[in-house]
Order: C-alpha cells, then sequence, then structure tokens
C-alpha cells in the first residue's frame, strides 16, 4: 500500500492553491490602483487581481473544511502538530535541518506539515485582507482610513507569501533533484496513481458517519 501518496482532494486543492498565488503574486508586479493612470490595461490587470484574488479565498475555504472533516493525510492534526507526538516530530526533524539534513519528502506531519499550516495561514490572512479590500475600496477617490489598513496588512503578508512561495518551491526543487519524487506524488493525477490511501480514508469516512 502506497501510504504515503496525497489524496486526491489534497492534490487538487494543493494545485489550485498554487496557480492561484503564483498568478497572484505575478500580476501584483505590474498591477496599478484604479486610479493611478494606468490606462486599460493597468486596469484590467487589477481586475484580474480581484477575480483570482477570489477565486484563490474559495479554494482556501475548501481547503480549511477539507482539513477539519476530513482525516486524510492527517488533517489539521498534520498542518499544526500541537499535541506532544507532533512536537517532538518538529524538534527531530529541526536537528536534522541543523545538521544539514532535509527531514523526509513524504512526511505528512512535524516540520514539513507545520510549514504547510504556516503557509495556509498566510495565504488565508492575504486572501481574507484582499477580499475585505475588494468590498470596501472605491472605484474613485481616497481609500477611508480602515481600508488603508487593510491595504498596509495585505501588502505586509504579500510579502511574506513571497519569501513562502519562494522558499517553499525551492525546498521542494531540491528533493525533486536529490531524487524524491515529492513533485509527483503531489502533482500527478493518473488513474493508477488514485492510490488505495483514498480507498482506506473513503471507506473510514463511511464508517464514521454511519
Amino acid at each position: 500500500m502506497k501510504s504515503k501518496n496525497w489524496s486526491i482532494s489534497t492534490r487538487f486543492l494543493h494545485l489550485g492553491l498554487v496557480l492561484t498565488i503564483t498568478v497572484q503574486l505575478l500580476i501584483s508586479l505590474f498591477m496599478v490602483a484604479p486610479d493611478d493612470k494606468g490606462g486599460s490595461l493597468g486596469r484590467a490587470v487589477f481586475e484580474a487581481h480581484e477575480l483570482v484574488g477570489l477565486t484563490a479565498l474559495c479554494i482556501v475555504l475548501a481547503h480549511w473544511i477539507w482539513s477539519i472533516i476530513s482525516h486524510a493525510d492527517g488533517g489539521l492534526q498534520r498542518l499544526f502538530p500541537w499535541n506532544a507526538a507532533g512536537r517532538q516530530q518538529v524538534k527531530s526533524d529541526l536537528q536534522s535541518v541543523f545538521k544539514g539534513q532535509l527531514p523526509a519528502a513524504d512526511e505528512k506531519g512535524g516540520l514539513a506539515g507545520l510549514i504547510h499550516g504556516l503557509g495556509l495561514l498566510a495565504v488565508t490572512g492575504m486572501a481574507l485582507t484582499g477580499a475585505i479590500i475588494f468590498f470596501t475600496l472605491p472605484e474613485v477617490g481616497k481609500p477611508d482610513q480602515l481600508t488603508e489598513i487593510f491595504l498596509e496588512l495585505h501588502e505586509g503578508i504579500a510579502s511574506f507569501v513571497w519569501v513562502y512561495w519562494l522558499g517553499h518551491g525551492g525546498i521542494g526543487l531540491l528533493h525533486h533533484f536529490r531524487g524524491k519524487d515529492v513533485l509527483e506524488k503531489m502533482f500527478s493525477f493518473k488513474k493508477d496513481e488514485i492510490t488505495e490511501t483514498d480507498s482506506i480514508v473513503f471507506v473510514e469516512e463511511r464508517i464514521n458517519r454511519n
């Protein structure tokens, strides 16, 4: 049994986050505010940022719901290892890092899980502040003080997400070039890649509901 493969739902959610967050970060490099002299192209880029941002928010919320209601891939316990065993695994992984060794690429907990959890918190903050700005930013004129605060928060969180995006992607590529098939396990959607893990999770959830 390939128990260390990710469930198909997690893979789709992760792919959705990767695509939307990557597009958002790239769009932000060329985006101008609606009242700036960016012309029709600048306005189109800004509107694309809004549309992709709302899509990202939907995916983020779906990810939270999936993590809460499902036991696949460890759920919230994997993302936030707060119990004694989880903290011990994080400590062990950190010790490996300080010795120049990467934690297991397919580890669904410990430091790897915590990093995913922190990333989810960051993109949640970015998506939520972006949604608030979407509904409060005026089409013309200067935004009010509260909207200005959310604009600053949004930009600050986005800077952290940039660092996370580069670091997380870089570590993934490092694992890949060291012969670990982390990218294939996360982004492969071949029929034969839907492993026994998915079937077991489905059966367990059906039993729990009954």
